[in-house]
């Protein structure tokens, strides 16, 4: 009996340490329609827009804004704190279904790493999930990865 106990706790606590493995993930492509700088006295925003895809199909659209504040975020890091928004399309006159992501984005290599800090009703089970994203000509390339159910996946 006192075997199955310890075989029990072992494996309980390798458990509490072997990370857990992404059930589902979704590759969406953000592409650019507009992007203005705007420099001001503590530093640089970034107001981009645009329209998701996924698969070739216009899904949605998004807004992302970074901001460099000097000497807070310029070198050596050369980066920005970044928020995504992703609002995915619904029936007219109904605010759109949307997702919240936030990180950080390098200049150095244009790569983005953060995570889905919120969500509306419909996509609260994304909360938390990793996302990174990298620039492919005035397109981004965003793939995020969530634990939990792999048939659970964004428009």
């Amino acid at each position: 009996m006192s075997f199955g106990i310890k075989t029990l706790a072992v494996a309980g606590a390798l458990a509490a340490f072997v990370p857990l493995a992404q059930a589902g993930s979704v590759s969406l492509t953000l592409t650019r329609t507009t992007l203005t700088n705007v420099n001001d006295a503590a530093g640089l925003w970034q107001h981009q827009g645009g329209n998701i895809m996924k698969g070739g199909v216009k899904v949605g659209q998004y807004l992302l804004h970074r901001r460099v504040t000097t000497a807070g975020s310029t070198a050596p890091l050369n980066t920005a704190a970044t928020t995504i928004t992703l609002f995915f399309a619904t029936a007219a006159g109904s605010a759109p279904q949307n997702v919240t992501l936030q990180g950080a984005h390098d200049f150095g290599p244009g790569n983005f790493r953060g995570s889905v800090s919120g969500a509306s009703n419909r996509y609260t089970w994304i909360q938390g999930a990793d996302a990174t994203y990298s620039a492919s000509g005035t397109s981004l390339v965003l793939s995020i990865g969530w634990a939990g159910a792999s048939q659970l996946t964004l428009p």
